[in-house]
Formats: structure tokens, sequence, C-alpha cells
């Protein structure tokens, strides 16, 4: 296992030279198969962890849509059981989907009928599930076009009657919000620690400019406001590095 703390410093570290690389990883690990460590059986586990753990395949999180942003329960993807009751055809698409035109194995949400046991009735639920490309149907789109952070490939990746077998429900059948939300707390974590890395390498790079370049006859260090800024600069990221340090020792 790697605890939070262990994993705040490694993701900071690889922030500190490149964030795109930083999300890359996060997206892989942070919220990518989180699922499947925090949810999976012990055949899924047994399945998938292997590689994903070595980076011989890459995963990714989708839940965003074109229709549903932070409101997460708004989504349109469906997933609905064969008669058999051996798969699920999964049909929809995700946006901004980091690692979406990398990833072999996905962390999908898609909508689901599940019948009440107490009133019969049938409602429509989130339930998550271990998407593999090779299934079948499943393909992206272009990187997207960004103002930033171009190492990180972001994507849409829509899934086309996809049979996902019934064993790769990660979870429980419906409690796919539940498991969206573990996850996301996990990547929250670890999105802070790569940024401090990022911070600490701006600063790095702001207090090298300060050193050299010269206004009025002097290094701008000497003045009051640029040491104020650099300064508030160093408080900010400080906080934050301490604030991950002290989080919970839980396995990431």
């Amino acid at each position: 296992h790697c605890f939070s703390p262990q994993y705040a410093r490694l993701v900071e570290i690889v922030g500190t030279h490149d964030l795109g690389v930083g999300i890359t990883l996060g997206a892989h690990q942070s919220i990518g198969f989180k699922g499947i460590l925090l949810f999976g059986t012990k055949a899924q586990k047994e399945k998938y962890l292997p590689k994903l753990a070595s980076g011989e395949s890459i995963a990714a999180f989708c839940l965003t849509e074109p229709s549903s942003g932070s409101d997460a329960a708004s989504i349109r993807s469906s997933a609905v059981p064969s008669p058999c009751g051996k798969y699920y055809t999964l049909n929809g698409s995700k946006i901004w989907i980091s690692n979406g035109g990398l990833a072999d194995v996905f962390t999908v949400f898609a909508k689901t009928p599940v019948t009440d046991t107490a009133t019969g009735a049938v409602k429509e639920k989130i339930t998550a599930f271990v998407v593999e490309r090779s299934f079948g149907g499943v393909t992206h789109g272009p990187p997207e076009k960004k103002m930033g952070i171009k190492a990180s490939n972001t994507a849409e990746v829509y899934f086309d009657s996809v049979q996902v077998p019934a064993e790769n429900v990660l979870g429980e059948v419906g409690s796919g919000f539940k498991v969206a939300m573990h996850i996301l707390n996990n990547g929250r974590f670890g999105m802070a620690a790569a940024l401090a890395g990022t911070m600490r390498g701006i600063i790095a790079k702001a207090v090298d400019h300060a050193a050299n370049r010269t206004q009025f006859g002097e290094k701008i260090h000497n003045f009051g406001l640029i040491q104020e800024k650099l300064a508030r600069m160093a408080m900010l990221q400080y906080v934050t590095e301490v604030r991950l340090s002290f989080s919970p020792a839980h396995p990431l």
C-alpha cells in the first residue's frame, strides 16, 4: 500500500516538473482504478490490479457527460441487463475524460433499472462498471485542444452497445453514485498534491526571474511589492503542502 502522505509526496514531485504528467498519473491511479481498490471484488482485483499497478494497463474515470457536469446524478448513459442476466448493454458518451484516448480500462457510470424489493417499482439508478476497451464498441474522439496541461490526454469517450459482463459491476447495482463520490474524494486529494508541486516549481522560477530581472537600476527582488508577492506565494504553497502531510494515513 502507498499511504496518503506518501502518495502526496510522490505526486507532488511529479507535479513540480510537469503538471500534465501529474494529471496523467492521478487520472490513472487516484480515480481511474481507485474504484477497484475501494469496491472491487477479490476476482476483479486479481484480474485488473497487477497490470494497472505495473502500468501495463492505463485506467480512466468516466462520469461527466455533455448534459451533466456537477450534477452527476443526471447522467444519461444507460446499461440494460440482458434477459439471461449475464451482461449489460452499455450505451452513452463521456466528455473531458483524462486518459480517455490512452486507457485500456474504464470506470464507467450509467443508469440501470433497479427493482425496489418492497414495492416492486422499477427505478433508474446509477451503477458503476469496470469496462475494458477490448470488449468492443469503445471508441474515443480526438484530444481536446486545451490552453495548457497538453501532456495530459483529454478526450471524449463513446460506448456503443458495449456488452459488459455482469461480474464487472463495481460495488452493488444502483450504488454507483456512492462509488463515484468515494473515488472523487480520493482524486481531489491527489490533484491537490500535484498542484502543491506545481506551485513549488512556479515559485522557484519566479524567484529566479526576480533575482535576474533589472528595472530602474536594481534587481526587482529588492522591491517590496515583489517581495510581498513571493512571500505570499510561498505561504500558500507551504499551507497546501502541510495540509497534505497531515491528512489521515489511509491506503491509496
